[in-house]
């Protein structure tokens, strides 16, 4: 890391992909930078409430980033036309539903509802990103992305959440075959054991795909006639959703 400020957004990173909060010592073993730099990184980030130093001494975001990320989100013309049609599936589906796009090489959910009168609920991400190989709405984006974007997955290496995983390149490649072919992805518990998944591309109007709709739930609520009718649902808002996104 060459500038000061890699190293500010290196700690960041840190915070971002933590499920929660972070020690002093765990940021400066994450990042590897010394801990006298990150200790002086997080007190800058502090007084400028950035981040926010918490009863236990561990660090998380402060309210300044979380206004930055609000504002930022109200600025994004998809996020702006995907709120209603957020509403609405939350409410026909019943279950989480997100919008996702690619950020590198994994997911950014963008924006998420989860249903207000289920008995059982999913756990709320630790992070906004995921890996694509993992998750309906990614692997939506990685089978319709260009091979320079698969080739980069693979490379990365396929990490293994639980046994239902897929880490096979040519498994994974027969997958996305599969989905563009019949043009939806499904998510078998391959990320959350008992969590299953749907996810449909969002195009925009020249027919390029920048997003994905999915919606998850228990597979006990799951079944294939639900997985068929949120289908349906997500390709409708899709549908509608790809008239306000920009060439």
């Amino acid at each position: 890391m060459d500038t000061a400020i890699d190293k500010a957004i290196a700690v960041l990173e840190c915070l971002e992909a933590a499920a929660g909060s972070q020690s002093l010592a765990e940021i400066t073993a994450t990042t590897g930078l010394p801990k006298p730099t990150v200790h002086r990184i997080l007190s800058t980030l502090e007084r400028h409430a950035f981040v926010r130093k918490l009863p236990d001494r561990n660090y998380a975001f402060g309210t300044r980033i979380i206004a930055l990320g609000i504002f930022a989100a109200s600025q994004n013309s998809l996020v702006t036309a995907a709120r209603p049609l957020l509403d609405r599936l939350v409410v026909s589906c019943g279950e989480t539903v997100h919008l996702g796009v690619l950020e590198g090489t994994a997911l950014l959910y963008l924006d998420r509802r989860e249903p207000v009168d289920a008995a059982v609920r999913l756990a709320t991400l630790p992070s906004p990103l995921t890996s694509l190989h993992a998750s309906a709405a990614g692997k939506v984006l990685l089978a319709y992305g260009d091979s320079e974007l698969q080739e980069a997955v693979l490379a990365a290496g396929l990490v293994r959440y639980n046994a239902r995983t897929i880490v096979d390149a040519d498994v994974l490649a027969a997958e996305l075959e599969t989905i563009r072919a019949r043009g939806f992805a499904v998510n078998e518990e391959e990320r959350n054991e008992g969590v299953r998944a749907i996810g449909v591309p969002v195009r925009n109007r020249a027919g390029a795909v920048v997003a994905a709709l999915s919606a998850a739930g228990p597979v006990q609520r799951v079944d294939d006639e639900k997985l068929h009718q949120m289908q349906g649902l997500l390709a409708a808002a899709a549908a509608e959703l790809s008239m306000a996104v920009p060439l």
